[in-house]
């Protein structure tokens, strides 16, 4: 290990905030030590790395990093901006940590949603939660999985039952009030048999900058449940986030997936779907925006590992002024996962010639009655289509405006969230026109 790794993974460990695990839950301990044992036997990831030969964040190396201030105050008022209209529950997170106080909405639903220490005292809770953070699944997210492991000071619980009323949304709001700090937010969603949900998992940041977020989300999607879950990260444009999503589908189940990123100076985004049982179907549906210098990657694979699976995966990308956007997807059919029908497109627009874009669709098939395609393609906007607005009135930079959303639009038009939607095409308005 170099140095400089060791340096700032040593500066992550050893550094002591808030903390709400109960000290009876010594298996839990327990697990976190052997996550922190893990983690100083890897290095961090380097351009020489293949997963990240793309994606430099050495700088974050070179980053002096702390703990924010327990003491810390977010404004409540300040906090209503960031709102989802449609929830019926707003849960905040402040630094990783469950806050009672700035969370709002009803709990007479069928949702019930819990910090560490409340599920702890549920026997049937506790163990889902410690078969859950076993790492059988998840040892490829590598050295920032590990230290998420090590560090999460509480964990948000979400448990979906079957008699939730299907207009139930819940809104996890992931604040970052630190500057220069860290904070390592877990969140732990279960859809039970038969039942149906929605989840917002959103990232901003208050009152800070240079800060970096390392979250783990997990859900478990039973036999005939259906998720969407909506993830939109849109933290300071100084910020690095580095996120790891796994969904696991049950027999007959369905999970939508919308992942928005318009936030943070670097950031990664490492998804993960398995298929459990027969059956099961999954849709990936993507958003990268960048601008400035920002750099986006998002890697994701999904696993059929059963018979009679389905997947779609469309990943759109809007690149501008010096902004690097990194997609590699891989689609994986094992042995035995006959009649699998999965799909992947990566589509990317380039707005300025400093701008990049690195694509990687990626098939491993080891089944021979299967249906599988993918593709990608870069371009840049039409010159005749922006003409043809022009000509109807527009200027550069409403007709601009008017084409980028209409390329996004595939991406976000049906998720179940219309706020969501005037929400993208505010920040497309705001930073996606060439100079």
């Amino acid at each position: 290990m170099t140095q400089q790794s060791q340096a700032f993974i040593d500066s992550l460990l050893k550094a002591s905030g808030v903390e709400v695990i109960p000290k009876e839950a010594s298996w839990l301990k327990e697990h976190q030590s052997v996550a922190r044992s893990r983690a100083l036997a890897k290095e961090l990831p380097k351009v020489s790395d293949e997963k990240w030969r793309f994606t430099d964040i050495s700088p974050l190396y070179r980053t002096s990093l702390s703990c924010p201030d327990p003491e810390g105050v977010v404004d409540q008022s300040l906090l209503k901006a960031f709102y989802i209209p449609e929830a019926t529950q707003t849960v905040v997170l402040i630094n990783g940590v469950y806050a009672s106080e700035l969370s709002a909405g009803s709990t007479d639903s069928g949702v019930k949603v819990l910090n560490l220490e409340r599920a702890l005292k549920d026997p049937k809770l506790s163990e889902l939660v410690r078969e859950k953070i076993s790492d059988k699944d998840n040892e490829d997210f590598g050295i920032f999985y590990d230290i998420n492991n090590a560090l999460f000071a509480d964990i948000l619980i979400v448990e979906v039952s079957a008699n939730a009323d299907r207009g139930d949304v819940i809104h996890i709001l992931n604040v970052s009030s630190g500057k220069r700090s860290f904070n390592h937010p877990r969140v732990l969603v279960v859809a039970r048999e038969g039942s149906r949900g929605t989840i917002i998992e959103d990232y901003i940041g208050m009152g800070g900058n240079g800060y970096m977020v390392n979250s783990v989300f997990q859900c478990s999607i039973e036999r005939g449940a259906e998720l969407a879950h909506i993830k939109l990260q849109r933290d300071d444009v100084t910020a690095y986030h580095l996120s790891q999503t796994t969904a696991e589908i049950q027999r007959d189940a369905r999970y939508k997936n919308w992942s928005i990123s318009v936030g943070a100076l670097a950031s990664r985004h490492d998804v993960n779907v398995i298929q459990m049982e027969v059956g099961g179907t999954s849709s990936l549906r993507g958003l990268a925006i960048g601008n400035g210098k920002r750099l986006v990657d998002t890697h994701s694979v999904v696993e059929h590992r059963h018979p009679n699976g389905q997947s779609s995966q469309l990943h759109k990308t809007i690149a501008n002024d010096q902004s690097n956007i990194v997609f590699n997807g891989k689609i994986k059919v094992h042995k035995g996962a006959q009649q699998t029908n999965a799909s992947q497109q990566n589509r990317n627009l380039i707005l300025s010639r400093r701008a990049s874009v690195d694509t990687k669709p990626e098939l491993e098939i080891f089944a021979d009655d299967v249906k599988c395609a993918h593709g990608a393609t870069v371009g840049e906007i039409s010159d005749e289509e922006l003409f043809y607005l022009k000509t109807r009135g527009l200027d550069e930079t409403s007709a601009r405006n008017l084409l980028n959303y209409a390329f996004a639009r595939e991406v976000i038009e049906d998720n179940p969230i219309s706020s969501i939607t005037s929400i993208v095409e505010s920040y497309i308005r705001q930073g996606s026109i060439a100079e």
